[in-house]
């Protein structure tokens, strides 16, 4: 086993690399179980009398989606412990076509519901990758509470200090933050393209307001701009044609952009441009199309 189960701020299930401590753990012992902070929702197994002690499923949730990060949550934070058999095999067939639908956002109500219930604090993290999810209406979840507190379950952070402490948690110390819109094409964001790992070229496509692709961090320690899926990845300027997300390394170089208070954002003396479709750097020329209006900025370092 190679992998685990872990998820974003935005509350979306991924697989994650084996972290170094799990595998020294497991003393090489490929047999062993592996602890996962979360699971995928039909590939788990759980005791019965168990499953309904610890609260079931939270049906104030509809249809699916968040069900199985917020069971793996409650596990942990109730004193349980999920781990991945590495000896079973389970087969997940799929269908075709998805054989119902809804007319709400039940994505967003569903990941409100587990962020209000198990989040604590860190809940404002998923609503800045999130925003639509400010104004759904999540239903009564005082019965989820309940649960919480009948069972004495440990706080969110708890679990990113023992159980997940690879989890980025984002610093709330930055410039600005949220989408980052071009003052040429005032209808046009910067966005991944659907490139959420590098090395992927980062360019413009119509500014959606739900964050997720399109939410970035100007961290102000290290003027470093991060991608809001885990925070470990930043714009690079690796040439003046080519504008990447690359692996963050607080090294500064192509890395270290600095915000003027007209709304550029150079790298060097070159400022960020675009060709109508990808991002790149050109000569400052005070030109719209090297301007940039953040969703929420704090503090310009430069005038």
């Amino acid at each position: 086993v190679k992998n685990s189960w872990g998820s974003g701020w935005g509350m979306i299930f991924r697989w994650k690399s084996l972290p170094e401590r799990e595998v020294r753990r497991r003393h090489g012992d490929n047999s062993m179980e592996v602890r996962s902070p979360t699971m995928a929702g039909g590939l788990f197994a759980m005791d019965r009398e168990y499953f309904f002690e610890l609260g079931a499923y939270d049906l104030g949730m509809d249809i699916w989606g968040s069900e199985n990060l917020e069971i793996s949550f409650r596990i942990w934070m109730c004193g349980g412990v999920l781990e991945i058999n590495t000896c079973s095999t389970i087969a997940h067939v799929y269908r075709r076509t998805f054989p119902y639908s809804s007319k709400k956002d039940v994505g967003h109500k569903n990941a409100k519901r587990l962020a209000e219930v198990w989040l604590d604090e860190y809940k404002d993290f998923f609503y800045q990758i999130s925003p639509p999810a400010k104004s759904i209406d999540m239903g009564d979840i005082s019965s989820r509470l309940e649960i919480r507190n009948k069972l004495k379950c440990k706080s969110f952070k708890w679990f990113l200090e023992n159980v997940y402490p690879e989890m980025e948690v984002p610093s709330k110390d930055y410039i600005a933050h949220g989408e980052i819109r071009n003052m040429g094409e005032s209808n046009r964001c910067i966005d991944n393209l659907g490139g959420w790992k590098p090395p992927s070229r980062m360019g413009l496509y119509a500014c959606h307001s739900q964050g997720g692709s399109q939410y970035w961090q100007f961290d102000k320690k290290t003027s470093e701009i991060k991608q809001s899926q885990n925070y470990v990845h930043c714009l690079d300027a690796v040439s003046d044609s080519q504008i990447q997300i690359a692996n963050c390394h607080g090294q500064g170089g192509n890395q270290k952009w600095t915000l003027t208070k007209v709304g550029e954002l150079k790298v060097g003396d070159n400022c960020l441009d675009h060709d109508s479709t990808f991002l790149k750097l050109s000569p400052c020329n005070g030109s719209p199309n090297q301007r940039w209006q953040w969703g929420f900025v704090f503090q310009h370092p430069v005038d």
